[in-house]
Parts: structure tokens; sequence; C-alpha cells
């Protein structure tokens, strides 16, 4: 039971909502099933393995908690899917008193002249204002769709030998060294995101397979590892 009204009876007398409270009043909210077809149609082609542990699709992960942490990675997977004036958002949520800031990212996509929140790794899909309204969120970062589609395949089609790129370098070398032949045989591309909130490819740690066609992401891949060596 989500105990809805004891919730509204909270925000009608200026109560402080708990971090339960807002996740119970997100989730309560209903969702249009167009949307949801939608994004499925839209995500059918995204393929995801965490670790050696699971994969699945973006959905079938989502609703198994299994993104939560890995929002850097799964928003800029799934965004490539989308219209290209569709964008990510990188801020903070507030949680709670107790959670004043939790570091966060989010893909914002427009459906019929709405805008919703797509939140993969906390399992939300809600109006883009509920979003706002109940995590007080603070935007730091903002991508669009388009960016983030041209950086990945610039670099599933820049040869590794010739990025010119240090850090990259040095990213490419460690997982050589930890994957062995694998590295090779997959033909993955792992990717090196810097540190500026507002690049394509942020923090990502990830190694990407795509599949393009006429100059787009027809299929993609995507391996998440942990990024923080």
């Amino acid at each position: 039971m989500f105990g809805i009204k004891e919730i509204v009876s909270k925000v009608i007398n200026k109560t402080p909502l708990s971090e339960e409270d807002k996740l119970n009043l997100l989730h309560s909210k209903r969702i249009n099933p167009k949307i949801v077809k939608y994004l499925i149609r839209r995500l059918s082609e995204l393929h995801i393995e965490v670790l050696g542990d699971y994969e699945g699709s973006i959905f079938e992960l989502m609703s198994d908690g299994k993104l939560e942490g890995w929002c850097w990675q799964t928003t800029e997977s799934a965004i490539v899917f989308f219209n290209d004036d569709d964008y990510i958002e990188r801020g903070n949520l507030k949680f709670d008193e107790r959670t004043f800031k939790y570091y966060h990212s989010w893909i914002c996509f427009n459906f019929n002249g709405t805008e919703y929140v797509l939140d993969p790794c906390l399992n939300f899909l809600c109006k883009k204002d509920d979003y706002y309204r109940i995590f007080e969120i603070e935007v730091i970062g903002k991508v669009t769709a388009k960016a983030v589609k041209e950086e990945l395949i610039r670099q599933v089609t820049t040869p590794k030998e010739e990025n010119t790129s240090e850090a990259h370098k040095s990213f490419n070398i460690f997982w050589k060294r930890f994957l062995g032949d694998m590295y090779e045989k997959d033909q993955e591309t792992i990717v090196y995101g810097p540190e500026d909130v507002n690049t394509p490819l942020y923090r990502n740690g990830a190694g990407y397979k795509a599949e393009l066609q006429d100059g787009k992401i027809k299929k993609l891949t995507v391996h998440y590892y942990y990024s923080d060596c």
C-alpha cells in the first residue's frame, strides 16, 4: 500500500516528505500506456550487460532494480535511440533532509507535446513537472541526444590505435590487460568518459558494440564495467 492519502495530507499541511513518501508518490502517478509502448519500440534494440552478473533489455533490468548505480552509462546508452532534441540532464535530487543531494542523471523526452522523464536507474517514468516538483531538482549539466549519438558513433568508428587521447589510451590499456584476448575478440569499444558534466559521454567506462545503418545507430550492446580503476 502506498498510503497516498497520508502523503497528500502531508503535502496539504506542508509537512516534509520522507524519501519513501516521495518515491511512493511518484510511483502512484499513472502513465498513458501509449508512452510505454513508444519507449519499448524506441529501446527494443538496446541490450545491456552489467559486469558478468546479469543482462537483458533496459526494461527487464529496470524493473528488477538492476540498473541502480549505473545512471551515467544507462542514460547515455539509451538516449541514442531518442529524437535528436531529447536530452540527458545531470544534477541533484533531494530525497529528504538526510539525503539532501543525490547526484544522478535521467532522460527527458517529448511525447505529443508533453515532456516526460525516464529514470531507468530509480525505475521511474513520469511527467517532467512531477519529477521536478517531488525531487526538487537541481540541474548541473545537460546534453542532447544528438550530441551523444555523434560522439558514440565517432568513438566506435575510430580505430583504437588512432585515438590520440592519452587518458583514453591508458583506459584502453587497462581493460586490454584486464580482459585479455576477450578485449579484441568481442571488438568492444571501451569509452573513456571525462569529468565534464556537459560532455556527451560523462564518467562512462562502458564497452560498446554498435550496428550502424545509414550513419545511425541501429542496434547497440553495452557492457558495464567498474570505471573507478
